[in-house]
């Protein structure tokens, strides 16, 4: 189980309260620039599978990622979900307010079930990696190794029951300060013992992104 009363701060959050998720208004949405994580990643608490990692795209042609993470019953067996944003254009290429936001638009191939609301942690650092036999090093964060790198909560938002899923929204997260590479983790808030999951496709035109330059 994630300890949400943790860690280091990572030095990109701006504080900003953490009762977020809320929609944003009509007149702010389609400014600036968007851009989509370059990676998504699942990691898990189950013991067999600690050691392990999942990528979860992009999946050609759409180049579309599964933003899943869930967990069981009392908090138990989650599956958290890390997004990697890379080559971002911080100033003075880009300029702020950089914001991290889920686009929801509506798709009939999305699923959720039970507790739905979802916490966001900075991740200190770049994500873990591994040497492979061949000698390539990749990408690998896993639940215990990125346990060791996750830093404070920066926001929560609580997506739609399918029941509610018909309306486009736009959920803001948090303003950062800019870095070339933003990594942060998604799991179930774990502020209730009920089981819970999503399983939204998220691609360039929905879904998870960083918006800035408004």
């Amino acid at each position: 189980m994630l300890n949400t009363n943790t860690h280091l701060l990572l030095p990109l959050l701006i504080f900003s309260p953490l009762i977020t998720g809320a929609p944003t208004t009509p007149s702010n949405q389609f400014c600036g620039t968007i851009q989509p994580p370059s990676n998504f990643y699942q990691i898990y608490e189950e013991e067999q599978f600690t050691n392990q990692t999942s990528g979860l795209g992009p999946f050609f042609p759409s180049g579309e990622f599964s933003f899943a993470t869930q967990q069981e019953a009392n908090n138990v067996n989650e599956r958290d979900l890390i997004a990697s944003f890379k080559n971002i254009a911080c100033p003075p290429v880009g300029r702020g307010p950089y914001n991290i936001e889920f686009n929801f638009v509506p798709d009939s191939r999305y699923t959720a079930s039970g507790n739905t609301r979802i916490d966001v942690f900075a991740i200190n650092g770049d994500l873990p990696s591994l040497t492979f036999p061949d000698g390539e090093v990749s990408e690998y964060p896993t639940w215990g190794s990125t346990n060791r790198q996750t830093g404070s909560l920066i926001g929560t938002f609580t997506l739609p029951t399918r029941a509610d899923a018909r309306k486009t929204r736009v959920f803001f997260i948090n303003s950062v300060v800019c870095r070339p590479t933003i990594n942060l983790r998604f799991s179930i808030t774990n502020d209730s013992p009920a089981a819970g999951s999503v399983n939204y496709f998220s691609g360039p035109q929905a879904g998870l992104r960083i918006r800035f330059g408004c």
